[in-house]
């Protein structure tokens, strides 16, 4: 559940300062026009989103800390190197604890990465919205992926090896190698970070260094769960497509205003539905006819 604590942290840093920042009167006209917003909230999608991802991570909680599935000790049994797929048996490593500490300190990293790029690159209106996404992405991807855990066995590469971490056997996390959360959560993050700058500024050069080292940071955290004994790269190559297609499916899914369509002239005109925004100390709902 530090996964979760580290997401609400998130969400609540964004709500921070859009709730609680004041604005100077320099700052009251906003640097996005309305009309041209790249995403938009939807009180009924994005509940559903949100709501969905909370229930999904309470299931896990519940999985985890209640039922304990699939938390069994290890008993020594375990099958013969051989039987690993030719594939992830090339990338089999013992376990390193300096490498493990380094994943999770890359990982927290990369999880604050998106707060202040689009804290100074983006207008405070844009911030909720954002801080929305991104919630629902990670809730999401981290679901997903924990539900696979508690559901597929499979013992971790350093198991194969001596030197096991204690922790690891007596609390069964020994055999929750597929799919790669710390992968799967890194690749979220960077997928995000990379779609979004590239909404708001298509034409950015900045928009190709953006993408370039918020993918490559991911990809150096896949590589050394391989190398630290972690994880199969079969475990890490699941947890990039589903990092990944989250980053990219839930902003995807706001930049559309609901019920919406571009004029001649290239504006969005908003025709009727339901639009969330934020103003300076309150949410604001519009309703159209």
């Amino acid at each position: 559940m530090k996964k979760i604590f580290i997401a609400a942290v998130l969400i609540a840093s964004f709500f921070a300062q859009g709730f609680c920042q004041d604005l100077s009167p320099a700052d009251t006209t906003d640097k996005t026009d309305t009309s041209e917003k790249v995403f938009y909230l939807s009180p009924l999608r994005d509940s559903l989103l949100m709501g969905g991802g909370a229930a999904l991570a309470g299931t896990i909680f519940v999985l985890d800390k209640f039922v304990k599935f699939n938390h069994d000790e290890f008993d020594g049994d375990l099958a013969e190197k051989s039987s690993i797929p030719a594939l992830d048996r090339v990338f089999m490593n013992k376990y390193s604890k300096g490498l493990d500490l380094t994943c999770d300190i890359m990982r927290t990293s990369m999880l604050l990465a998106p707060v202040p790029l689009f804290l100074f690159t983006t207008s405070k209106s844009e911030w909720f919205t954002l801080a929305m996404m991104y919630g629902e992405t990670l809730f999401w991807t981290w679901g997903t992926t924990d539900l696979i855990k508690n559901c597929v066995v499979r013992a971790r590469p350093y198991m194969y090896y001596d030197g096991a971490p204690e922790e690891d056997l007596k609390e069964g996390d020994w055999k929750n190698s597929f799919p790669s959360g710390h992968t799967s959560i890194t690749f979220a993050s960077a997928a995000f970070t990379s779609y979004v700058f590239w909404q708001y500024y298509p034409e950015s050069p900045w928009r190709w260094g953006v993408t370039g080292i918020s993918f490559g940071l991911a990809g150096t955290v896949a590589a050394l769960r391989m190398a630290g004994g972690c994880h199969f790269f079969t475990d890490v190559l699941t947890g990039a497509l589903i990092g990944s297609a989250y980053g990219i499916l839930i902003p995807w899914l706001h930049t559309r205003a609901p019920m919406a369509r571009k004029t001649s002239g290239g504006k969005v005109e908003k025709l009727r539905g339901f639009e969330m925004d934020i103003a300076p100390g309150a949410l604001v709902f519009t309703v159209r006819k």
